[in-house]
């Protein structure tokens, strides 16, 4: 067996991990959407069924939440039976996504028009102009070792470990190197590359306490990269930052 296995589990993890927050495959907007009569007509009579339809869409985006809430600002009851709406606010607390403990998950869309027949019928958020949705997600350190404790034996390593610092995050555990057991480490950050990718850059990766030459290093960067696409959403964010502080990742649409 080859250094294939140390690479596999910096592959394999990144790669679980950036699928496990993807919440919905993306859609274009729809420049020529027009409103069906039909369902217009039921929104106007029953509103509260934009409430219920919302709920139920979100919770086949993120699973089992501790508890979810929407809020909406509403411009007039005629915009609402059209699907437009001033602002709409999702808060996911302790939600899971693919095995995966989000601690929490806030979207925000402004100015929005939804297409009221996927809703209605389908439960899906398809925003049908050119919103402004922000974004602010956070996973937790522990939640994120809980999930590969989980996925260890998948993986093949052995008590996989993250751990978060400001603006770094490291990766560390065992697995076996021929007929023998080795420790590996590595130390990187991320960077936003086109608004909609998070990439992880390793500063530096050792395996049993020995640096590896940075050609090795670059050989999984390639592998491994984007962590994140946000273009699989269901609706356009653009991610605009990205921090690693002391025990959780936070992934903004908006800086600070």
């Amino acid at each position: 067996m080859k250094k294939n296995d140390v690479i596999f589990f910096f592959v394999a993890f990144f790669i679980i991990f950036s699928s496990s927050l993807t919440f919905a495959k993306g859609v274009e907007v729809e420049e020529n959407y027009v409103p069906d009569p039909a369902i217009t007509a039921m929104i106007a009579s029953n509103p509260q069924i934009i409430d219920n339809k919302l709920k139920s869409a979100m919770l086949k985006e993120v699973e089992n939440p501790a508890s979810i809430t929407i809020d909406i600002i509403h411009i007039s009851p005629q915009d609402t039976a059209l699907g437009k709406f001033k602002k709409i606010q999702v808060y996911a607390y302790r939600s899971t996504v693919e095995h995966v403990i989000v601690e929490s998950a806030k979207i925000v869309f402004l100015d929005v028009q939804l297409n009221t027949k996927k809703l209605i019928e389908q439960e899906k958020i398809r925003p049908v102009n050119k919103c402004t949705i922000n974004m602010d997600i956070i996973v937790k350190e522990s939640d994120l070792n809980d999930f590969l404790t989980y996925k260890a034996k998948k993986i093949k390593v052995d008590h996989p470990k993250v751990k978060m610092t400001n603006n770094n995050l490291e990766l560390s555990g065992s697995t076996k190197y021929g007929f023998v057991k080795v420790e590996f480490w590595a130390r990187g950050n991320f960077s936003i590359k086109d608004d909609k990718e998070i990439w992880f850059h390793a500063s530096k990766m050792k395996v049993n306490r020995i640096s590896m030459p940075r050609n090795f290093i670059g050989t999984i960067i390639k592998k491994i990269n984007p962590l994140m696409n946000f273009k699989k959403f269901s609706f356009d964010v653009n991610v605009e930052q990205i921090k690693i502080t002391n025990g959780q990742i936070r992934i903004t649409s908006f800086p600070d």
